[in-house]
């Protein structure tokens, strides 16, 4: 019952440590009982009064739980003692503990984070201690990105109000279920998903801002055009900042090293797909003439037993025709430059394959793939997995990410593959991979990836490849081996007919939607509902990954014909476009222009990957780069197989 865990409530302030409330104030909490047919349900509606006008730095009330509890869900992590979990987070957040019978979840009233608040809501879970609260505190962001409370105060008058819920249910029978929590979160949250969803083709508008933006009025700068092995290829490059805007006198100041990648982020050949798409949809041969560069751009990668490189370097003066491979992208451990990050080359098969099935049965792609896909077999390791990066000449292991839901990413090739080539060796091959993600990866939320350590948000002290946080007890994640994984499951699911994959998948798939944007915070200068934050080490909305998610969610629906998912895919697909600098997009656009005064109508198409992402160099929430690759791009290609695949299931309601 829910009554034992509200007697032992705390109130607390904040002055450079948390200590009793002032006097003069007057702290209260009420419980109201609401109907849920999952559990038991309390609101708790916590006030603080004031005789007179105080500057307050912070107010939380505390929750002391039984010693059988366990955290196993937090929004952020927080690992330093005066280190918070701030409202830049509140995407869909719950704290959830387990015992070995009950699942307890802290959940923010998130209508209050849509209305102005005098102070930042704030919330944190301790395992040490075995509390969990929830408040208001003034903090601000410190490393990438974490919050820090930071002892200023704001002049409050008459009453501080607040309120969040606490829901009870039975613990489920698998570990880290947390779709009774998600559905709460749905149920009570995501009407403005409901309200945001649109039809998709609605969406094309953006395709041609994007690729004119690419391919004619950024062209000489985006678009990439040479000469490998003898035949013509290209590709849009790696990344552009807006200050290589043509006249400022800047289009060489690269950001980055001037290069085009085939990386799990960053694929040429997936961008490839959509463009060639689009262009048989519009009528746009000069469109399916690049990605017909950009397929040959891909297979010129040159194998050796099978692996090849994914990174292509232009040279010191910047010249791609006298380039180089590279054989692991950057964003990889120090001293891996000659390793095969083993993720890149079967996300790059991967869309080898759909472009086979899709567009054109080329058998020189069936060769190229087979000859990586045998390669990877023999990588596989007794318990299922396979590792991350394996070193191209003498095929040694690294040590980083051995056993990975990495691992995910390689059953969707092999299923890919066994629509093409039936095999018993891959089928079985990709079912002892799930063994693996089932037993080791599913119970212990371990969702380390690549980006989780080797991005932006990387390792310091309190941040350790393997290590868990010491104030929750949880591991850094990243909810891209999530999206692997729910899309693995799915597969053989429909592959064997086994249901017990599709109930792992859906279980995934309700800890991505815990990343799910349900509202637009008060901070917000831009659109959010629908979209996606990243990892439980960082702090984006936003983010590129959505027009992947929003694929998956659609592909769901049509498994469960569970309406909750296809209206989160439609919100999903119509957020991926909500950075691009556009008239559709006019708040979107203002902060652009803030940010960068001189675009204008030559600029429509540009688009950050994400919002809120707080590099030094970004304003008013908005960066400077774009990845055609991962952002807009990439967005393009999840659409044109988006409305096909959302039409067709219009249709088959209909008959």
């Amino acid at each position: 019952m829910l009554e034992r865990f509200i007697q032992n409530t705390a109130f607390s302030c904040y002055s450079g440590g948390w200590g009793q409330v002032p006097e003069g104030t007057d702290p209260q909490i009420s419980w109201e009982k609401i109907p849920d047919p999952r559990g038991e349900c309390l609101l708790a509606s916590v006030s603080l009064k004031f005789s007179a006008p105080i500057d307050l730095s912070g107010f939380r009330v505390s929750l002391q739980l039984p010693e059988d509890f366990s955290c196993v869900h937090v929004p952020q992590l927080a690992p330093l003692d005066d280190m918070v979990i701030s409202e830049q987070v509140f995407r869909s957040p719950a704290m959830i503990w387990e015992s070995r019978t009950e699942q307890l979840a802290l959940i923010p009233n998130l209508r209050e984070l849509e209305a102005p608040h005098p102070i930042p809501f704030i919330m944190d879970s301790d395992q040490r201690t075995r509390q969990m609260y929830y408040g208001v505190g003034n903090h601000e962001e410190t490393g990438h990105v974490y919050h820090i409370l930071n002892g200023k105060t704001s002049h409050v008058t008459g009453e501080l109000k607040f309120s969040f819920y606490l829901l009870l249910l039975p613990k489920p029978g698998s570990p880290r279920d947390f779709r009774g929590v998600s559905d709460f979160l749905w149920d009570t949250f995501g009407q403005g998903i409901a309200k945001t969803a649109c039809c998709p083709a609605s969406l094309t508008p953006y395709v041609h801002h994007v690729y004119e933006w690419a391919f004619d009025r950024w062209k000489d700068l985006c678009w990439q055009e040479f000469t490998l092995n003898g035949s013509q290829v290209g590709g849009v490059v790696f990344i552009v900042t807006a200050k290589q805007k043509k006249g400022l006198g800047q289009e060489n100041a690269w950001r980055e090293p001037k290069s085009i990648w085939n990386q799990a982020w960053f694929s040429c050949m997936r961008s490839a797909w959509g463009y060639a798409k689009w262009g048989e949809r519009m009528g746009r041969p000069d469109w399916r003439e690049k990605a017909e560069k950009a397929l040959r751009f891909t297979l010129s990668a040159p194998q050796k037993g099978g692996l090849f490189p994914g990174y292509y370097a232009a040279d010191e003066q910047n010249s791609l025709q006298n380039g180089h491979w590279v054989w692991s992208p950057p964003r990889r451990p120090e001293g891996h430059e000659n390793y095969v990050h083993l993720l890149d080359s079967s996300w790059t098969c991967y869309w080898l394959l759909r472009w086979y099935q899709d567009i054109e049965p080329r058998a020189e792609i069936l060769d190229y793939v087979e000859d990586y896909l045998n390669a990877l077999l023999s990588f596989q390791q007794p318990d299922g997995s396979f590792p991350a990066w394996v070193e191209a000449d003498i095929r040694e292991f690294s040590p980083y990410l051995r056993h990975s839901p990495e691992t995910a990413a390689h059953i969707m090739l092999m299923l890919e593959w066994l629509k093409v080539r039936p095999s018993k060796q891959v089928q079985e091959a990709a079912l002892k991979a799930a063994g693996f993600l089932e037993a080791d990866i599913l119970p212990t939320g371990k969702w380390e990836d690549f980006e989780t350590y080797w991005s932006c948000s990387g390792q310091w002290e309190e941040k350790q490849y393997g290590k868990r946080d010491r104030k929750t007890g949880l591991y850094s994640q990243c909810n891209f081996g999530m999206y692997w994984c729910a899309e693995a499951f799915l597969g053989l699911a429909r592959l064997i007919g086994d249901s017990r994959f599709l109930d792992a998948g859906e279980r995934v798939l309700a800890e991505i939607s815990l990343y799910q944007q349900l509202i637009r915070p008060d901070f917000s200068l831009v659109e959010t509902i629908g979209g996606f934050g990243v990892m439980n080490t960082d702090n984006e909305w936003n983010d590129a990954r959505q027009s992947l998610f929003a694929l998956t969610y659609l592909r769901y629906y049509r498994q469960t014909v569970r309406e909750e998912y296809r209206l989160r895919a439609q919100a999903a697909m119509k957020a991926s476009f909500y950075m691009m600098y556009c008239p559709e997009n006019p708040e979107t656009k203002r902060c652009y222009e803030l940010a960068h005064p001189f675009f204008d109508e030559q600029e429509y198409g540009f688009m950050m990957e994400n919002y809120n992402h707080r590099d030094k160099r970004s304003k008013h929430g908005i960066g400077e780069f774009t990845i055609f690759d991962w952002g807009n791009g990439a967005a393009c290609s999840s659409l044109a197989e988006f409305i096909p695949a959302y039409e067709a299931l219009e249709t088959e309601e209909t008959q």
